[in-house]
């Protein structure tokens, strides 16, 4: 049985995203989160609510839609290019609905977007965690692909934080930066990317 959510912290997360939205990541104040919530600042500092846990909560939720929404890709029938395709379609699809959280994130993160290899001591365990996330779940489809025939590429784990980044980034800079609609950026992004990978077809 799904364990019950605190009613409370779905609060706090909507209004977390909520001033996200309004202000960027850079203007999530607990002022700003409380007053969404219709209290004060008071009300957050009593259940010991600080504005990095709460910039944890939603980097945490914005986490576990990407691993929702990348689920069906990883146990869809097809090849491994069909569902990597799917795959990276649904990272667009996160990026734009936590557009403005994750460039935050990306400004001023303690980790979470680090190379494992490059972290700092202090980031490693957050990376490694990012890592299993992230970009696993991509490894996983490109080895896929490299089984049957479908994708070609000299290392799995490499070429998997390679399109993550480069796919995720990139149709966050055309929507944003270039105003392009989510669609046209998705299909040129995700095509390129893909086709960059699959094998060739016979002649």
């Amino acid at each position: 049985m799904p364990e019950a959510r605190d009613p409370f912290e779905e609060r706090l997360l909507s209004a977390a995203l909520a001033v996200v939205e309004a202000h960027g990541l850079a203007g999530l104040t607990l002022g700003r989160v409380a007053a969404a919530l219709g209290g004060s600042r008071t009300t957050l500092h009593r259940r010991g609510i600080t504005r990095e846990a709460v910039v944890q909560r939603v980097a945490a939720l914005a986490a576990a839609e990407y691993q929702r929404a990348l689920w069906p890709a990883l146990t869809a029938p097809g090849t491994g290019a069909e569902r990597l395709e799917r795959a990276l379609s649904a990272t667009c699809h996160v990026a734009d609905e936590h557009a403005r959280l994750l460039t935050g994130l990306f400004a001023d993160d303690g980790g979470l977007f680090h190379d494992v290899e490059s972290a700092p001591p202090e980031e490693r365990d957050q990376a490694v965690a990012t890592r299993a996330v992230f970009v696993e779940p991509i490894a996983r489809l490109l080895r896929d692909g490299l089984a049957d025939g479908s994708l070609q590429v000299a290392d799995a784990d490499e070429t998997a934080t390679v399109l993550f980044n480069q796919v995720g980034w990139t149709f966050l800079a055309l929507r944003q930066g270039q105003r392009w609609p989510a669609e046209r950026a998705r299909q040129a992004v995700v095509g390129l990317a893909v086709a960059g990978v699959r094998s060739p077809a016979p002649p």
